[in-house]
């Protein structure tokens, strides 16, 4: 798995070429217009005790299978109570104290491409819709003028290794918790303060109560493991349920 959905994203990928794309330039603000409709990302383990403080995380079927044939658990960041709705972007500006690596990567992410020789590789490749890569005005070169990459290039290419590993790392977190029966379906309903009814449902929460009976020994394991202190933070970040209903109700009044 290179990353969950990358296409929800990235609308037209093409592939970084230091020729056709050496003007190219990054401008300071970033356009976070693409993700607006994008109602939760995929959150990596090392994310959860920062993400944890603003969105609620739950899991997902990813709709992937892993070599056994079993479904795939992917850790997500919510952020909207429907689908096509992202209650942090407003008019293409990211407005939580946090933001998703998912997201950060972005216009850039790596992608397959075909050598000469036939043989695949991973290469940069960004979103030609993305209006913060530009030729002209301030912003972060690509490349130099001798069409090599600039550090700011290699920063962002080190990222996106960074964030492969990362996703690669995260992957086994679902199946293990399956694997403890420890995940159950969640479902919640609520109103906004106009009135407006909403549900969500589709996300895996951990079931506190199966996680309070494991044998001891489970538990210890989960605590040397590092898992233990990803489900506390899991379950911590389900109380900001609310701020996203209070950042709706906040929209609905605007």
């Amino acid at each position: 798995m290179n990353s969950p959905a990358p296409n929800a994203l990235y609308g037209q990928l093409v592939l970084l070429d230091r020729h056709q794309h050496r003007l190219r330039r990054l401008r300071p603000e970033a356009d976070r217009a693409a993700a607006a409709r994008m109602n939760a990302v995929f959150c990596a383990a090392a994310e959860f005790a920062e993400a944890c403080k603003t969105f609620p995380l739950f899991f997902i079927r990813s709709g992937e299978t892993d070599a056994q044939g079993q479904a795939v658990i992917t850790p997500v960041a919510l952020l909207g109570l429907e689908a096509g709705e992202n209650l942090f972007v407003d008019d293409g500006v990211w407005t939580a104290p946090y933001e998703p690596a998912f997201l950060r990567r972005y216009p850039f992410v790596l992608a397959d491409a075909r050598q000469d020789d036939g043989q695949s590789t991973q290469a940069v490749a960004f979103d030609a819709a993305c209006s913060s890569l530009v030729e002209e005005g301030p912003g972060e070169r690509l490349f130099d003028d001798f069409g090599e990459p600039t550090p700011y290039l290699d920063q962002a290419l080190q990222f996106l290794k960074d964030f492969e590993a990362a996703v690669q790392i995260t992957r086994p977190i679902g199946a293990h918790l399956q694997g403890l029966g420890l995940l159950k379906e969640m479902r919640a309903q609520g109103t906004l303060t106009n009135g407006e009814r909403f549900t969500v449902d589709g996300f895996l929460v951990v079931d506190e109560e199966k996680l309070r009976a494991l044998p001891d020994e489970t538990v210890l394991s989960m605590h040397r493991g590092g898992l233990l202190a990803l489900v506390h933070a899991h379950l911590v970040s389900l109380g900001n349920l609310s701020r996203l209903v209070d950042r709706k109700s906040a929209r609905r009044r605007a």
